[in-house]
């Protein structure tokens, strides 16, 4: 939680969705997961010390630049980790 402090809004995000990605199955060796997200939007922005449309914004970037992909507002597909990570400033 201290190195969150220190990103911005995107990589905060970013990272988030990463923690839940690498901690569904962490001894896969795949470079793509698919996950529910465990909270909704409101939750994740408190957890995150952000806003809800900060969150929605975010999200909503990550999926247009091609970094995850939403289905039915709770299912997110990340087609590749490595860019998730970047994006996190991992």
């Amino acid at each position: 939680m201290l190195t969150l402090g220190r990103k911005t809004a995107s990589e905060k995000v970013a990272s988030f969705l990463y923690l839940i990605a690498t901690h569904i199955n962490p001894e896969s060796e795949a470079d793509s997961v698919s996950f529910e997200l465990p909270l909704t939007r409101a939750d994740i922005a408190d957890f995150l010390g952000l806003t809800i449309e900060t969150v929605s914004r975010q999200m909503t970037k990550l999926r247009k630049d091609g970094v995850i992909l939403i289905r039915n507002n709770r299912h997110v597909d990340v087609p590749d980790l490595i860019t998730l990570a970047e994006r996190a400033s991992h």
